[in-house]
């Protein structure tokens, strides 16, 4: 089997598992009314649910989830919202989200303004958040149910070579 295919197989279901970890936080989420604890969540569910997006280190080559061919085409929007904020704000501090300003108080330290981010909004969309995620999931699904249809697969995984295994 080609270890390129058994690479992607693999990758295909720890997607599986990251989508399945954002639709776990969204359940917890769901539970608790202390806003500092349900922002804190809805940062963690971006992040899980982005990460299959974002470029991911193999052994043989990079990979990462298409999004026309796994996002359903009307919740791209939503998708690339959720990206967004993943790569700009909650993984990584990117100066072209925050729009930083200073301004000076006299004689004193400098003061700075930047952009913060409405989670009351974002809270607002998580039943459209689950359906994107679900949807999204099935694709992924469907697809390790290919790779695992695939005689040739099962049986390179099989196989007691260490290089078919990665």
């Amino acid at each position: 089997m080609n270890p390129s295919t058994i690479e992607n197989y693999y990758f295909h279901r720890m997607y599986s598992i990251d989508l399945d970890t954002a639709l776990h936080t969204l359940q917890t989420l769901k539970r608790y009314k202390r806003l500092d604890v349900r922002y804190a969540l809805l940062r963690d569910l971006t992040v899980s649910y982005a990460r299959p997006f974002s470029v991911n280190k193999g052994k043989l080559a990079k990979h990462t989830l298409g999004v026309k061919k796994y996002v359903p085409k009307e919740m791209v929007p939503l998708h690339e919202e959720l990206v967004r904020l993943r790569m700009q704000q909650f993984a990584h501090t990117d100066l072209n989200y925050y729009n930083p300003k200073a301004s000076s108080l006299g004689a004193g330290p400098l003061g700075m303004m930047f952009r913060g981010f409405d989670y009351a909004a974002l809270l607002a969309k998580l039943p459209e958040i689950e359906a994107l995620i679900w949807a999204v999931e099935g694709s992924v699904h469907a697809r390790i149910v290919e790779y695992e249809s695939d005689q040739g697969l099962l049986e390179g995984l099989r196989a007691p070579n260490p290089a078919v295994h990665l």
